[in-house]
């Protein structure tokens, strides 16, 4: 593997959402550090509940289940 190669995760998104993106995320490097941690509780709550994990997620309010987003909520509330 090329030593510059650095791995992407990409999605589409609305326009809505790339303009909200836009003005709130316009520091450099946030993305990525705010992405990645939530990607890791993702990907933390897939390895250990399977699929009923991406399931409940699809279906029900990601605050109330990705542990990142929900310490902030806890924080935000006090």
């Amino acid at each position: 593997m090329n030593e510059d190669y650095k791995p992407r995760f990409s999605f589409e998104i609305t326009e809505e959402q790339k303009f909200r993106a836009d003005k709130l995320l316009d520091t450099y490097g946030l993305r990525k550090a705010i992405f990645g941690r939530i990607l890791d509780d993702v990907l933390d709550i897939i390895e250990e509940y399977g699929g009923m994990a991406i399931g409940v997620m699809m279906k029900g309010k990601p605050r109330e289940i990705i542990p990142s987003i929900k310490g902030v909520e806890e924080v935000g509330k006090k």
